[in-house]
């Protein structure tokens, strides 16, 4: 009989691993490197003055160096999907009470966690997607405790998991806080309350204590640079405003109306419009119970629902200068699994298989990612090939100075899968030639174009070069102006 459940636990992680590997299967063909990956493949540069340092010390293991870090892909992105595969797997035994969950119970709590659209972003990363996958993991294994475990080993190995997550991949925060409330349901209808209610407290426990020995020792040792700081600064009584909370909240709007575009919006808010009625059904039941304890538990079942959703942004609330992107989205997992819940209930058997329709949409949107992020590559690396080319005919040398200014034109074929997709547009990496960023200089340095920093006040004054007795090559799409030793690149993008 063990083997035997051995043998289904086998089965299970094939199939949740599998599924990740198909999902991720169009990155892997792409095979290009994603914003970031540029800089990092350049200099090796590694995460430890963000505060992330259990990220250099994975990649550093990994690679067998103290230094700089290389690039393996895709073996970082298949370690980190096999890790996450066991903890879903665990997770999804966790909600069901089922020692075998089958397929269907697998597709809907297990393979969200890494297969949803905005997850892509992370998993595009050649070196930042592992670390990403073990902080995605550290929380599914942290609200997947066994039950039979005792509550001081609970709590240590809780404490131990989240600040992992932290020195990780700090947003996976919010996947640990959101796959908590689905944990408190599951406990609330298969347990009792008290039982759900000492779970969640001992994780809340240990997210207070991780948290502040991580801000004592970590942030305040480890985080250094101008966009660490600027981004790790959480907002004071003082600054916290209404009209913050809005932009904040029309950010997390932006990016959910780019996925739940055309008819996937009224299949999704079904979905999720379902699974709320069931949650408040089951928060009724509970109040019938009429203790203080399950008075309590059913009001507070009745606030999981939007909770959820904030936790989209969850712990960038926190910040006052908060950024918005499909990265620090990973707790989406967290909405897709409670989408789906409601198909889970004894009373859904009969067509439990509608709650993967919404997996299978998210492989749809996978692949023709895949594909837009490929020719994404192949027009901008042309691109960026004629600007070196004409650089150098122009008589391009080390030393001399190197000014970006405009934005890089998009592919057609890029341009007409966006709209089609607007997800896409999301997703797609924001690197290449936009003003000063980093990101085009770092493209050009791969072909041989060395350039300097310099400073905002100094790429300011260069523009004085952008004058047509300067300009010693014009086409469709870029001029580049030379004077003395300084070269400008200016983009010549149509405007929409």
């Amino acid at each position: 009989m063990h083997k035997l459940n051995d043998n289904f636990k086998n089965r299970s992680f094939f199939f949740v691993f599998m599924s990740y590997i198909l999902f991720s299967l169009p990155i892997f063909l792409a095979n290009v490197y994603y914003m970031d990956d540029n800089a990092r493949a350049l200099y090796g540069y590694t995460w430890s003055r963000s505060g992330r340092i259990f990220s250099t010390f994975i990649m550093n293991a990994l690679d067998l160096r103290l230094n700089n870090i290389i690039d393996c892909a895709p073996l970082g992105q298949i370690l980190g999907l096999a890790v996450l595969a066991c903890s879903a797997v665990f997770f999804t035994q966790r909600v069901t009470r089922q020692s075998s969950p089958d397929w269907v119970s697998l597709s809907i709590c297990g393979v969200p966690l890494a297969a949803q659209p905005f997850f892509l972003e992370n998993l595009s990363y050649r070196f930042d997607a592992l670390p990403m996958l073990m902080a995605q993991a550290c929380a599914v294994f942290a609200c997947a405790l066994p039950l039979d475990w005792s509550m001081r080993r609970k709590l240590g190995v809780c404490i131990a998991l989240v600040f992992s997550i932290m020195a990780f991949y700090q947003p996976s925060l919010n996947t640990f806080l959101g796959l908590s409330l689905i944990v408190f349901l599951a406990d609330c209808q298969h347990e009792n309350c008290a039982r759900a209610w000492r779970s969640l407290g001992i994780k809340i426990a240990s997210l207070v204590v991780a948290g502040l020995f991580y801000k004592a020792v970590i942030v305040r040792y480890f985080v250094h640079g101008d966009f660490e700081s600027s981004h790790a600064v959480a907002v004071s009584l003082r600054d916290v405003s209404f009209i913050q909370f809005k932009n904040n909240a029309a950010e997390v709007l932006g990016l959910l109306n780019a996925l739940l575009s055309g008819g996937a919006k009224p299949i999704f808010l079904a979905l999720y419009a379902v699974s709320t009625l069931v949650t408040f059904f089951l928060g009724f039941q509970i109040l019938k119970k009429k203790s203080k304890e399950n008075i309590f538990s059913g009001l507070f079942i009745f606030v999981i629902p939007f909770a959820i959703l904030f936790l989209l942004s969850g712990i960038m609330f926190l910040l006052k200068n908060p950024y918005s992107v499909p990265r620090t989205f990973v707790s989406f997992s967290t909405c897709a699994i409670f989408s789906s819940l409601f198909f889970l209930q004894p009373f859904a058997q009969k067509f439990r298989w509608v709650g993967v329709l919404p997996i299978l949409y998210f492989f749809v949107i996978s692949f023709s990612y895949g594909n837009a992020l490929k020719e994404n590559a192949h027009f901008q690396t042309y691109h960026i090939e004629r600007v070196a080319g004409v650089l150098e005919d122009a008589g391009f040398e080390a030393g001399d100075d190197l000014f970006l200014y405009g934005d890089e034109v998009q592919s057609p074929i890029v341009h007409n899968a966006i709209v089609a997709m607007p997800v896409l547009g999301r997703l797609m990496p924001r690197q290449g030639i936009h003003e000063d960023d980093i990101f085009g200089y770092s493209l050009l340095r791969g072909r041989g174009i060395e350039g300097r920093e310099h400073t905002a006040q100094e790429w300011s004054n260069a523009r004085t070069c952008l004058k047509p007795e300067y300009r010693v090559h014009v086409s469709s799409d870029f001029a580049v102006f030379h004077i003395n030793h300084t070269f400008c690149v200016q983009e010549l993008r149509p405007k929409a």
